[in-house]
């Protein structure tokens, strides 16, 4: 239990410094922001209870919010991306193949399943972000086409970081 729950607390650290220093500094193009600290959301063990990921959540948005002075941008998108979960699971998975397993990971659950898990929810989190960054109906075609195209960018470097850290099997 302590493994996982120091695991959890360095994992949102370093997701936390490494969006703030390195992806929100680095120019994609006008429309591409890729929010690559979604990724500890993402990988919380399956058994977390949804109240403790809508506070986790909260946490890791209101964080990036005070480092990049967005006024609770993206905690309000990170809390609706932890809503959102444990029904993105139930919709991608059956009861019985989480069962035994710890964690929504690559490794436990296979790269294909991943990525439509994470892509689905990198979808409904960019969606909400930019809308509410807009907060305007008009710009429905810039709030799409920010959303399409940083929701694979995003999935991408989050796989990339995955297998970069991906435990070695012994």
């Amino acid at each position: 239990m302590y493994n996982t729950l120091i695991r959890n607390i360095l994992r949102f650290i370093v997701l936390l410094v490494v969006q703030v220093l390195v992806f929100d500094n680095l120019g994609f193009g006008t429309y591409i922001h890729p929010y690559v600290y979604v990724l500890f959301v993402l990988l919380l063990p399956f058994d977390t209870p949804r109240w403790r990921l809508l506070i986790y959540g909260f946490l890791l948005g209101i964080a990036v919010d005070i480092f990049n002075g967005t006024p609770g941008l993206n905690a309000a998108a990170t809390v609706f991306l932890a809503f959102m979960r444990p029904y993105i699971i139930g919709i991608t998975t059956r009861k019985s193949d989480i069962e035994d397993k710890n964690a929504p990971s690559v490794t436990e659950m296979g790269l294909q399943w991943f990525a439509i898990y994470a892509l689905l929810l990198i979808l409904l989190h960019n969606l909400v972000l930019f809308w509410l960054e807009a907060f305007s109906i008009k710009l429905l075609g810039l709030i799409l086409a920010e959303t399409l195209l940083s929701a694979p960018v995003t999935l991408l470097l989050i796989i990339i970081i995955i297998y970069i850290f991906k435990p070695v099997k012994k």
